[in-house]
């Protein structure tokens, strides 16, 4: 895919000469630091009317004439808006029908006047027109040929990656991360977001002082480009042509669609360590057995998991304090919860004698093609095979 020349121009503009790689190739030590401008569009409303209503934003998509499709899964819907945010029609319902949905995830484009909509329950995939109007359904193994990870939601090496739903732009998407560092030290993963044109936005775990976090923007073929300062709240869901189109989380919990544009600081930042390798190689005294690893991993996996459930039948709710689900964490296990609510949680799990990482994820917030309650974990970097379990 080529990158949009807005936001070439963009990056080009605002590189400097401490972000320039030195003579060596080795990579900058300092990057370009954009910011989002102010609201460009937002969609959603508190109380009132029920088409700007959303219970679960699952995702948000820029069609081609400028209208906005958002899926809702609580309501089982796609609905389209105009370019100025004005409601024009929805379409699907819960069923397991032409049109219907188990339960409606993400959205992506399709040729240049239609969308694909992911079903998070039964792992379809179906095929819409500009006007809502049903074409076709697959299964997400067609597209992805990943039989673990069959929708867009996937993890590679120490990587979590949303996004690159079909075959050959994973297949990009990981050449561009194999040139990468794999973070080892704590939290050793990272969050990526797939971009329109095959750049990548990693997100940072941790959320710095001022309640935002950074996103490093790689090119396609793994090259840092900038830093980009997001507020907490937002999650981009549809990167193209400069524009970050998303999730807004309110105050009250609920969903909103919002839209940015890339604004150039005039500052810069410095590249994140573990880009440089300064995170990427621990030594361990004695190597760990692959497979006693795994099986400690796993059994600690499910403990934590046992302890979760515990948790909630107490407390109606899942935690991401692990101290509250009265979990011993085994030496070296790291456990970062994406996301732990009254509807489910999923949580990321590492080790430093392992080159990949593990998740697991349960309710209805489970990652897009997941099966609920089942362990997946990252292909072995030594012979590329896929493990999952119970």
């Amino acid at each position: 895919m080529i990158r949009s020349a807005a936001l070439t121009v963009m990056l080009a503009a605002a590189a400097c000469s401490p972000s320039e790689p030195g003579d060596d190739g080795a990579r900058p030590l300092e990057l370009p630091l954009f910011g989002l401008s102010e609201p460009s569009l937002e969609i959603g409303l508190l109380d009132g009317d029920e088409r700007y209503l959303f219970g679960s934003i699952e995702g948000v998509l820029r069609l081609g004439d400028g209208r906005v499709a958002v899926s809702d899964g609580a309501a089982s819907r796609v609905s389209l808006y105009d370019s100025t945010g004005s409601f024009d029609r929805s379409f699907g319902r819960k069923g397991e029908g032409p049109a219907e949905f188990g339960t409606v995830s993400r959205i992506y484009a399709h040729g240049a006047d239609s969308l694909r909509v992911l079903d998070r329950a039964t792992g379809r995939v179906s095929s819409f027109g500009a006007s809502g109007e049903y074409s076709s359904r697959v299964d997400g193994f067609e597209l992805s040929g990943d039989s673990l990870f069959s929708l867009d939601a996937w993890l590679y090496g120490r990587f979590w990656v949303d996004g690159a739903l079909v075959s050959e732009d994973r297949d990009r998407v990981k050449a561009a991360l194999d040139g990468l560092p794999q973070p080892r030290l704590s939290p050793g993963y990272r969050m990526v977001r797939v971009a329109r044109d095959g750049s990548l936005f990693i997100r940072e775990p941790r959320v710095t002082a001022d309640g935002s976090k950074a996103w490093t923007i790689v090119d396609a073929t793994g090259e840092p480009e900038a830093v980009v300062q997001m507020p907490e709240r937002f999650e981009p869901m549809d990167i193209y042509a400069g524009e970050l189109l998303g999730r807004w989380t309110g105050e009250s919990g609920v969903h909103f669609v919002r839209s940015y544009r890339l604004e150039d600081t005039r500052e810069t930042r410095a590249v994140p360590a573990w880009l440089n390798a300064a995170e990427s190689f621990i030594t361990m005294e004695v190597p760990p057995d692959p497979e006693a690893l795994m099986t400690l991993m796993r059994e600690s996996i499910k403990q934590m998991a046992s302890q979760q459930e515990i948790h909630y039948a107490s407390n109606m709710t899942y935690t991401t304090r692990l101290d509250a689900l009265e979990f011993e964490q085994p030496e070296g296990l790291e456990v970062d919860f994406v996301i732990a609510n009254a509807r489910g949680w999923a949580a990321v799990f590492t080790h430093p004698g392992m080159d990949r990482v593990c998740g697991l994820g349960y309710g209805f917030v489970v990652p897009p093609g997941w099966v609920p309650g089942m362990i997946v974990c990252a292909p072995d970097a030594s012979d590329a095979s896929t493990v999952g379990g119970d």
